[in-house]
């Protein structure tokens, strides 16, 4: 609105009817300017997420798979940034450990390999004089010998008693897998060649066949199989004895699932490991595997049914359910342990996007905690909350 300083009205009604007005488009325009203000922060806010959740996935798809970063990096980037003095402060700085051997030098081959010793001798000496060794030179070579098949026989002869005219044989031996002529030796080299070493059945065959034995990928996948259904009980004690742990390592991760004709799915594997030799315990380590083909929290549910103690694994909601009631919210014999490498995960996507220095505080303190061997902690107030503050601080 404008007016005409010179052509005002004298009116003083007309003037306090016209400041009135005045007033009443300013206070809009300052309300409209106030929403305004308030839809442009939003969207920045929103922007900002964006822009977070970009670098978070290109970072995954092209980045480094390790969000370690380095300390002295960041104490130089914050200066202000103050790491926590160990609790001894008598105590002096723990020497790097001194390599067991210099650089560029060759590795001794281990002693637990069986040695052959061929003697190489000198040509006589043309003098015929007596001759002694006064020292020997030694080189040592690795060799490999390529692995071979062998059949074994087993001979039964049926012996006749020409006295009381019987007939007598020794029984048939017990077989890995009843009608199958392959020894529990071949049937553990071909199923420790396919899952540990990732060689599929196919691949094996054609090893095979360079040494002229015919075996198929489909036989090795339905003995695969007959040693799966004999070799169920012994998965079920390892879980039994994992279960038995105060304390256990989950985690799941994804696999294909081939289905014929219908193409392709995403299936899971659950590991679960039992390791407390860090608190020293000297138990012997053990993993057991499980395989879905989903991923809800219903799996973890069942495969650790009855167990009672902690749970170290990621923040995936699929393990809440053992940790709270999905109705009550009370909580059960599982406790959640949270994970450093997790936890620190937060603080460099917030790192990579925006310097702070309570996120490069967050980072220095969890790699001098986990230098010091701490490699887990139990969130007191629940992990999210932790991190939510120190998101809202950041």
């Amino acid at each position: 609105m404008r007016f005409d300083l010179d052509r005002l009205p004298t009116d003083p009604v007309l003037l306090q009817k016209m400041l009135r007005e005045m007033a009443e488009v300013m206070e809009l325009e300052r309300a409209e300017l106030g929403a305004a203000k308030q839809t442009v922060k939003a969207q920045g806010l929103t922007i900002e997420k964006l822009e977070h959740r970009l670098a978070r996935l290109l970072r995954v798809q092209f980045g480094r798979s390790s969000e370690k970063m380095d300390i002295a990096q960041l104490r130089l980037m914050f200066e202000e940034v103050d790491a926590p003095e160990p609790a001894n402060d008598d105590a002096p700085a723990a020497s790097k450990a001194k390599p067991t051997r210099k650089a560029g030098t060759r590795a001794p081959i281990p002693a637990h390999i069986p040695r052959q010793t061929t003697q190489h001798l000198p040509e006589p000496c043309d003098c015929g004089g007596n001759e002694t060794v006064i020292c020997e030179d030694v080189t040592e070579v690795l060799d490999y010998v390529p692995a071979c098949f062998r059949v074994l026989r087993h001979v039964r002869p049926r012996v006749a008693c020409r006295s009381c005219e019987t007939i007598r044989q020794a029984p048939a031996i017990d077989l890995p897998l009843p009608k199958v002529m392959a020894s529990s030796a071949l049937l553990a080299h071909l199923v420790v060649s396919r899952f540990v070493d990732h060689q599929p059945w196919h691949r094996q065959s054609v090893i095979l066949r360079r040494q002229g034995v015919e075996i198929d990928r489909d036989v090795m996948g339905r003995w695969s199989r007959k040693l799966a259904w004999l070799m169920a009980p012994l998965g079920e004690r390892l879980l039994s004895y994992i279960l038995e742990a105060p304390k256990i390592h989950g985690d799941e991760t994804p696999v294909t699932l081939l289905q014929g004709e219908d193409g392709s799915h995403t299936a899971y594997f659950w590991v679960y490991l039992r390791d407390c030799r860090s608190s020293g315990d000297m138990s012997p380590p053990a993993v057991a595997f499980r395989f879905t083909t989903g991923r809800g929290g219903k799996h973890p549910a069942a495969h650790l049914a009855g167990y009672r103690g902690y749970l170290q694994a990621d923040g995936y909601a699929g393990y809440n359910a053992l940790y709270h009631d999905p109705k009550t919210k009370a909580p059960r014999g599982v406790t959640e342990v949270g994970c450093w490498a997790h936890a620190r995960r937060k603080f460099t996507d917030i790192l990579e996007k925006n310097p702070s220095p309570v996120a490069a505080e967050a980072v220095v303190r969890i790699s001098l905690a986990v230098s010091r061997g701490e490699r887990a902690f139990r969130f007191t107030f629940g992990k999210q909350m932790l991190l939510r503050d120190a998101l809202d601080r950041c």
